[in-house]
Formats: structure tokens, sequence, C-alpha cells
């Protein structure tokens, strides 16, 4: 039962999808909370595509229990079976990351290739997607084949503030022009609108993006910066027709100073390259876009940023959500997984009264490590790259900090893959786990020692062999989208409520 100190009022200060989200699981889950959601109508939406990890899928119709299909008839998103990097070697050579495990050691080691592991990798080499036909019908694996969502941002972030609004959260359109400080400095003691209104609540939620406002700027919580294992801070974003194909997956494209990302919505690709304004101009960057990607569009956009985290999730009254407490490029879709991560943790762990502060600390240290982990698996990806020879590409060889990732990097050396060890010396996550790993190392074809093929080769190509079979009868994604809207609702359902599902939560 709430103490008589209990949490009773939440500020969320922005909107966005850190915001909305937040609101709707407080809504859904302290439903005995009041919250207000204060969103400035001067700062606009980052209308890019965003691309997700299968989190997404769990968390929204999971966890939070929206409607797969009325998402799908609002939102209109398209699916993400994993990510495609043009990466590691030089040529036409790329990898799979695919949402859809499985055994990594026999396809290189029967046919020296990284890609044969699943049925979802299997597909997206073929660019299809997981509805095949069955004679005059067709058969969804959706709830078998993990995937996530590519979604265009404004459509995404209006649909959730739609949702927050029915939920009872107590939108305001202002724009913050002051935080008060408590006498100690310590917390915060109300926030100033434009209207000359002074808010208070008893837990403010930072969600105010890149500037930080309130856990940043006003609580001076540090910021530790990634730049020596990231070189990257600059991208330029932009749209490039794609003829009517819709790929099924991200593609990482390595580029001379950075990479350039690919995520296809319905209507056209959303591009963007992520570089080092160390090593380019944004008008070369720009230049070198527009030669790769012929009939992209007048229109650009520059994103400024930095890789890093603050010191502190949670100080005094406020958590910070999303990029307000940590950042890194979107070289793994990070941005909404970790909102997600950090949102369930701090459901799972709200406090019943405000005299329990331990809690506090060791969220702090625990998502600070887990922000860390994440910065150690991004450095894999531009310490091994041999895709270009750039002075960019040989400063990243040479100098990437990975320092964190070395205990896994030298046991990969020793025995490969990871994930066929008997024993396991890191704590299973969804995706930055030992399994994305080996994929890194084995796709960037880093020397090791094999440990023995857990499948002997003859059942290994009898497999390979059914799943060729299935693959080459699944639609393409354009198809696939066309079927299911034509489909009975429990089609999509199927992907919440199979018997047998991946999207259970967590």
């Amino acid at each position: 039962m709430p103490t008589a100190d209990a949490y009773r009022t939440i500020g969320i200060i922005g909107g966005g999808t850190a915001g909305y989200l937040t609101a709707l699981a407080i809504r859904r889950y302290q439903p005995e909370l009041r919250v207000t959601l204060i969103e400035s109508p001067e700062i606009p939406i980052i209308g890019v595509g965003e691309a997700t990890t299968p989190f997404i899928v769990k968390f929204l119709h999971s966890y939070l229990g929206k409607d797969i299909n009325d998402f799908f008839r609002r939102v209109a998103p398209t699916w993400k079976l994993g990510i495609r990097f043009e990466w590691g070697k030089p040529g036409g050579y790329y990898f799979n990351y695919a949402f859809h495990p499985g055994g990594l050691l026999e396809g290189v080691l029967y046919q020296s290739d990284v890609n044969l592991y699943s049925l979802g990798s299997v597909l997206m080499t073929r660019d299809a997607f997981p509805i095949v036909r069955e004679g005059n019908q067709v058969t969804s694996l959706l709830d078998r084949v993990p995937f996530a969502y590519h979604l265009d941002n404004e459509r995404f972030v209006r649909y959730l503030r739609e949702e927050a609004v029915a939920g009872g959260v107590n939108r305001i359109e202002q724009t913050i022009r002051e935080v008060r400080l408590t006498a100690d400095g310590e917390a915060i003691a109300a926030v100033v609108t434009d209207d000359a209104e002074e808010r208070s609540f008893d837990l403010f939620v930072d969600a105010s993006g890149f500037r930080s406002a309130l856990l940043g700027d006003a609580l001076r919580s540090p910021f530790r910066s990634f730049a020596p294992s990231l070189f990257t801070d600059t991208a330029v974003v932009a749209s490039v027709p794609h003829g009517g194909h819709i790929k099924p997956y991200t593609v990482a494209e390595t580029m001379d100073a950075g990479w350039c990302w690919n995520i296809p919505i319905v209507e056209d690709d959303h591009r963007g390259y992520v570089f080092s304004s160390s090593f380019m101009s944004v008008e070369q960057a720009e230049a070198e876009m527009r030669r790769k990607n012929p009939g992209m569009g007048d229109v650009t956009r520059i994103v400024k940023f930095r890789s890093g985290r603050h010191e502190h999730f949670w100080k005094g009254n406020c958590v910070a959500i999303g990029n307000a407490y940590g950042f890194v490029e979107p070289l793994e879709s990070t941005g909404i997984h970790m909102i997600i991560h950090e949102i369930n943790q701090l459901i799972l762990n709200f406090p019943r009264s405000k005299k329990d502060t331990a809690i506090k600390g060791v969220l702090n240290k625990k998502l600070n490590e887990h922000w860390d982990s994440i910065r150690w698996f991004l450095a894999l990806h531009y310490r091994f790259n041999k895709r270009l020879s750039t002075e960019f590409w040989q400063a990243c060889n040479n100098d990437a900090d990975i320092e964190g990732a070395l205990d896994r990097i030298d046991l990969f050396r020793e025995r490969a893959p990871l994930t066929y060890r008997q024993s396991l010396f890191h704590k299973p996550e969804e995706i930055f786990s030992d399994f994305g790993y080996d994929i890194l190392l084995l796709g960037q074809k880093v020397r090791s020692r094999f440990v023995e093929a857990a499948e002997p080769r003859r059942a290994w190509e009898e497999r390979q062999a059914a799943t060729r079979e299935v693959a080459s009868r699944a639609l393409s994604q354009e198809e696939a989208l066309a079927v299911l809207r034509r489909a009975p609702a429990e089609v999509l359902q199927r992907v919440v409520t199979g018997p047998e599902t991946w999207a259970t939560w967590p």
C-alpha cells in the first residue's frame, strides 16, 4: 500500500518517443499516479525513419497491451528482420545480423558462409519476409521469426500522443523557460512554463532529448564521453526513392568517414550518413552521400550529437529517459531499445516511499554498466572493419578504444563461437549478447580457433535444404504488406497470442 510520503505526481518534461512511452508505461503499471506531460510546441519531432529491435514489438503489444492491428493501421510500420552490414571486407561482401538466432559455426565450416544460421538470415539474403505461399494460400511465420519495426517517427509519435491522452495523461503544450532547484541544489523544486505557471511534481522525468534540460543543465550530472571509442559526431539525413521495393532489414553501409543507414519505410528509404567531423566536412559528406544515392532529394538535414552518458540515471527527484541520459549513434538501433530498458527498470523498481533512496544508486550503477556495454559492443564495429582503408578507418582500426570488450574478444580468439561454449561468462541479453559478439567477430573475419561443430554435415545440409525451400516460397515485404491489409485480424494477432510466439514480455 502507498505510504504517507509516496510519490503521487509525475511530471514528464518533453514529448517524443521517450516521453510518451514513459507516460504510457506509468499509466498502465502505476495507475494511482497522476501523470502530466509538458511538451514544447517550439521543438519539432525529428522526422527521420526510426529503426528498432524486437524489444519494441514486445513492449508495445505485450507490455503495454496495444492492439497490433490498430497499430499497423495508424502507424504503417515496415518490418525489420535484422541489419545487413556492408562491412568487414572489401568489395560486395556483407553479413547479416538477424534477430532470428541459430548455430553460426556450421555454415562457416561447411560452406564458408556466416549467413546460413537461421531462416531469418536466409530470408534477409533473399530480400524476403516470413509470409510464405502454400499453394493458393499464404501462411504467416511472424510468430516464429523475430522481427522489429521500421517507423516513420512523425506517425509513431502522433500515435503515442493520442494513446497517452486517451489513457489519462494530462498533456500541457508549453515551453519550459526556467528550472528552479531546491535550496541545496540537489533536486528540482519546480519548472516555470511560458504562461508563467510554476509547476511542481513529486518526480520529474527528463525526456528533453539531447538538451538534458533537467538532469544535465539544471542538476549538473557529469557527462561521460564515449569519444575515445566512437569517433562520429554528425549525421546528414535525407530521403531516397526505393521504387516500391521495401527491404526487410536495415542496411549499415561503410562510408569514407563513417557509415550510412538505410531505413525503408512505406514511402521511401530514409538514409543518414553518420560521420566524424574531424575527418570530413558536412559538404564532403553530403557529396559522398549523393554519389552513392542517385535520386536523393534536395532537402537534407544535419544532426549534431555526442556519444556518451550522464553519470546519473536518477538524481534527486529527477529520472532521465532516452537521449537526456545517454546516446550512441544508431548503429545497432539502440535508441528506442534503451528507452524501453530504462522505462522497464523504473517501473520494476519504483519506490513506495520518497525515503527509499538506495534504489537510486543501484539503478544508476546497473544502467550505467548497460550503457557502457553498448559502448564496447559498438566499438567492435570500428576496430575490426577492414572494408575501406581511408584515414578515418585507419584511425578506427588503430585507436578505437575497446578495453571493455577485450575479455570477450580474447575468449573468442581462443575458442569460437562464444555461444558454443558450455560456460557462459556474461549475462544473456536480447541484442548485445555473446551471439551479437559472435556475429560481429565472425562477420568481420576476426581470426580465432573454432570449437567442434555441434551438428554433423549431413544433418546440417538436410536442415539447410529445408530452410531454403521455405525461403523460396516467401513473399517480398511489399507483397506481404498487401496480403496483410486483406487478411483477417487473427493473422497479426497471433504474433502476440500464438502459443509459441517469441513476442511475449519479457
